[in-house]
């Protein structure tokens, strides 16, 4: 199926009739039982990314802060106290935390499979190369970024933002609830639409990154929606998925070919090593995936139309619960 097909498909099925609207929830109570999840997450996963060494557990507290993030920034708007502002920029600095840590698990995965699937054996060497120095990188980078989580204490850290949220929506009736969630879904799909404006008109590597950014935060916000009333949400997640994968892939590569590179332009590694180095350049060179402004690939599979239309559906059905 061609890509053109796909997004009619996508965009027609979003358009399909929906069921009708169902007994509103208990929109407070849905809300703190899914801050409660967060928090329950945030606390589990937290201990074994202070102790342990497994990659997933990074990206999972990663996303964790990014998705608890989003729901402090629905709850506590239009005005955010600050105490919301306090602990939204707690969440932000733990994932900054772990963002190079992040980077070099993915990239040494990259490296190994590289390295697996080469017949030559100087390459295999080179690859070799740069998996022992990025490894020794991510020895360093995993004990800072562990000294940056502890000097945050964050023990009493669940408990503040769960005292946070009953407050926010102690006094929240179910439809004020229900409308400010709505609210800043469609604040996030307007920044979502100006970020695509932005990459569209100048691609680059930081508008398209603040684009990938843009993306998360609305799907994260239509998941928090999507408790409240799942219908209508699913082909916008749908969508906001296979977006934040690509443009997630263009990012890796981007990160994979810088961090190679730094491996390499050492002068140590230069003149020890020439014939093994220039063998990794040259694979790299050879698979050239080029940045925006050059690779134009990322936004042009965007589909915005089946975006639009998944949205426009989503929203009209949400407006219809005020």
């Amino acid at each position: 199926m061609t890509h053109a097909k796909a997004r009619k498909e996508g965009a027609a099925s979003a358009q399909v009739a929906l069921a009708p609207l169902a007994e509103p929830p208990d929109v407070p109570a849905v809300l703190s039982h899914v801050v409660a999840r967060q928090l329950d997450a945030f606390s589990t996963i937290l201990p074994r990314v202070l102790t342990g060494d497994d990659p997933d557990d990074v990206h999972d507290l990663r996303v964790c802060t990014r998705r608890l993030q989003e729901t402090l920034a629905v709850l506590s708007s239009p005005s955010p106290s600050r105490a919301a502002e306090r602990e939204r920029r707690t969440l932000r600095r733990v994932r900054r935390a772990l963002g190079s840590w992040r980077n070099l698990d993915v990239v040494l995965a990259k490296v190994g499979d590289r390295r697996r699937a080469t017949r030559s054996a100087v390459k295999r060497a080179g690859w070799g190369l740069v998996r022992d120095t990025l490894a020794k990188r991510r020895v360093d980078e995993t004990l800072r970024a562990r000294k940056r989580l502890v000097r945050e204490s964050l023990g009493d850290f669940p408990a503040e933002v769960s005292a946070l949220g009953a407050r926010l929506l102690g006094d929240s009736s179910p439809s004020a609830a229900w409308q400010a969630v709505r609210e800043r879904v469609e604040d996030a799909w307007n920044a979502w639409n100006d970020a695509l404006s932005r990459a569209s008109e100048t691609p680059g590597l930081d508008t398209v990154h603040a684009l990938r950014i843009a993306t998360k935060r609305l799907r994260y916000r239509v998941e928090l929606a999507r408790e409240l009333d799942p219908q209508g949400a699913e082909p916008v997640l749908e969508w906001t998925r296979r977006l934040q994968k690509d443009l997630g892939d263009w990012h890796d590569r981007q990160v994979f070919r810088q961090l190679v590179a730094e491996s390499l332009a050492r002068p140590q590694v230069l003149l020890d090593h020439l014939p093994m180095a220039r063998a990794v350049l040259d694979e790299l060179e050879g698979g050239r995936r080029p940045a925006p402004p050059d690779d134009s690939a990322p936004l042009a599979r965007i589909a915005a139309e089946e975006g639009r239309a998944a949205f426009e559906t989503w929203l009209a059905r949400a407006r219809e619960r005020i």
